[in-house]
């Protein structure tokens, strides 16, 4: 409407001027004066371009509008998206906060996999590692640059403080087989540990339970067993084992083994009262840590023990005596399997006498702890697995004979904060629909931008129908989000009812997960499978906002649409350009005309003034 006017008022002001124009030229011409042929021919050019460059100016702004529309509507129906996504999965409900009672003691991380509950934690003992000093029965360095071993090079020796070496318990059977008791202990990279003929060396730090499950369920009754003597260490080796170890030897007939128990073997004879089998053995790996002469110095062995990177750390210490105030303390990682012993050995044998390590400051220890009734244990303070969906943080020990309580309580405030934001999305949405198809609205860049548009009228639908509509996945009496509080009144404005709200997630938490989740996590867009209301509205919002929907493709067209009309003018601008050469160049001959006619005038005149004389006698 406002275009249309706009257009006849400047096709009149036009017409007007080129009126203007002619009259000029004739009065000028009867008065036998001269004409400005320029601006004469301008003036009839705007005139014949202006209404319809406007015409086509008019076709620009609408077309820019709508793209301005169509992009305002997208924007806010990503923002409904988000809101709609971090509602979509069932973990998005399960938000707890825990509370325990000895927090000095005890501090709690949980994940989406936590439940509610009450547990009880006593700890007794904290995990810690083993630090070693240099020995107080030898002198200390004066400096941190002071010689060692007189510049010569030497060595240190490293190893891990646990002998691998397995127990073993046997039990000689009369009339049944005979058993034999392994207890494995944890192992680290390069220790070796022999069970009836087979040898494994350890590719990583292992676990007791570790060890004892790659010893497990090795059965030497069958014929190729028994032909061979026993189970040859290659039929065991495999590409998926050698990340844990490597066998060598073989398992001896006689005797098969269990199922590992956390560690404990049993191996049971094949015949009755047989003998028991030779006792394990197990060997600890040394690693050699070279200290060049150059490096002969506290600072230097420092150094080498750090780049060695064996799991322990090194620093120097200033104790504060006055001649020899220097030592090296060394540290381990925390837990008893991490205990070592380091030594130094000379070229020629022997322990370097100002390197010794064999003060220990504090040992190496698991932690020892016990949750709901069970003793467990552990290297590190931090425990992932003794609650499931819980990390516990262990920094003291509990009062004694007083376990700290825990509890795990919903935190309903977040989901409520959740569903508020899916009501803001929602009426932002809503409002920008009305903005852009509103013929009235005279908001910037996008208002009345879309009036009549169909497709304001389709999502306009189709988002109603995410809150009205019936979840694909109902439970406990409840079927769509009206059910737990959501209400769209006359204007489509969306809004909860708090109370009843907090009623559903108080007494039906569950059917309100199963509503808006379907229980599902992480369900992929393409599912078929019924996900609840969030679920399918991510779904359909993904729909809408890709890049084949009408949202998209009616911008695209849009922006085609604007290519064509700059095209249009500039082919009107050619043609404009023509019709002024053409003008210019009759105006010109025009103006020759009637320049000779006033030749001519001039010529007549005098004749006649002269002929005037002649007959009045002047």
């Amino acid at each position: 409407m406002v275009t249309a006017t706009t257009s006849t008022t400047a096709t009149s002001a036009t017409t007007s001027s080129a009126k203007d124009a002619a009259g000029k030229i004739i009065s000028t011409l009867s008065a036998g004066s001269g004409v400005d042929v320029n601006t004469l021919a301008n003036s009839l050019v705007e005139a014949e371009k202006a209404p319809r460059k406007a015409e086509i100016d008019a076709k620009v702004k609408k077309a820019e509008g709508g793209i301005s529309g169509y992009a305002a509507i997208k924007f806010v129906l990503g923002d409904l998206q988000t809101a709609f996504t971090s509602l979509k999965n069932q973990s998005s409900f399960n938000t707890l906060v825990p509370q325990i009672s000895q927090p000095n003691a005890v501090s709690v991380t949980t994940t989406a996999s936590a439940t509610t509950g009450n547990h009880t934690v006593s700890v007794t003992q904290l995990a810690q590692q083993q630090r070693s000093i240099s020995a107080d029965s030898v002198p200390g360095f004066a400096t941190p640059l002071s010689q060692v071993n007189g510049g010569a090079a030497f060595s240190l020796i490293f190893k891990n403080g646990i002998d691998p070496t397995p127990a073993k318990s046997f039990t000689l059977g009369s009339s049944a087989p005979s058993t034999s008791v392994i207890t494995f202990k944890a192992m680290h990279k390069g220790d070796t540990v022999t069970v009836n003929g087979l040898t494994l060396t350890a590719n990583k730090s292992l676990s007791a339970s570790e060890v004892g499950e790659l010893f497990d369920e090795l059965s030497t009754t069958s014929a190729g067993a028994e032909a061979a003597g026993g189970i040859e260490a290659s039929a065991i080796n495999s590409t998926a084992l050698a990340t844990y170890g490597t066998f060598s030897g073989k398992f001896l007939t006689g005797y098969s083994s269990g199922v590992n128990n956390n560690g404990v073997l049993t191996l049971t004879s094949t015949t009755n009262n047989a003998a028991d089998i030779a006792a394990p053995t197990g060997t600890q790996f040394s690693n050699t840590i070279d200290v060049a002469a150059a490096s002969t110095t506290p600072a230097g062995i420092v150094a080498a023990i750090i780049s060695a990177n064996l799991g322990i750390s090194a620093q120097l210490i200033n104790t504060g005596n006055i001649a020899t105030p220097y030592r090296i303390m060394v540290t381990g990682a925390t837990g008893a399997s991490n205990a070592f012993s380091l030594a130094s050995l000379k070229v020629g044998g022997g322990e370097v006498t100002e390197v010794s390590f064999g003060k220990n400051l504090q040992s190496a220890q698991d932690a020892i702890f016990n949750v709901d009734g069970m003793a467990m244990t552990s290297s590190k303070n931090t425990v992932t697995d003794a609650i499931a969906g819980a990390t516990l943080n262990l920094t003291a020990t509990t009062t004694p004979n007083v376990p700290a309580n825990l509890v795990f309580s919903r935190d309903t405030s977040s989901i409520s904060t959740k569903l508020n934001a899916l009501v803001t999305a929602y009426n932002d949405v809503n409002t920008m629909l009305g903005v852009v198809s509103d013929p009235k609205s005279t908001v910037e860049t996008y208002g009345a931008t879309l009036v009549g548009n169909s497709v304001v009228g389709s999502v306009r639908n189709q988002i109603r129908q995410f809150i009205t509509g019936n979840s694909t996945t109902p439970a406990g009496g409840l079927s769509a989000l009206r059910d737990i509080g959501f209400n769209i009144d006359q204007k489509g404005v969306l809004s909860i009812d708090k109370t009843k709200l907090d009623n559903s997630l108080k007494n039906n938490f569950d059917s309100v997960v199963t509503l808006v989740t379907g229980n599902r996590e992480n369900q992929s867009n393409f599912s078929v499978l019924p996900s609840g209301v969030a679920g399918e509205s991510v779904k359909k919002l993904t729909a809408l906002l890709d890049t084949t929907a009408p949202l998209t493709t009616q911008s695209t067209s849009l922006t085609a649409k604007i290519s064509d009309y700059k095209k249009q003018l500039d082919r009107l601008d050619s043609r404009m350009t023509d019709l002024l050469a053409r003008y210019n160049k009759q105006f010109a001959a025009m103006e020759s005309l009637v320049g000779k006619s006033k030749s001519l005038q001039t010529s007549l005149k005098s004749s006649f003034e002269g002929m005037m004389a002649m007959y009045t006698n002047k």
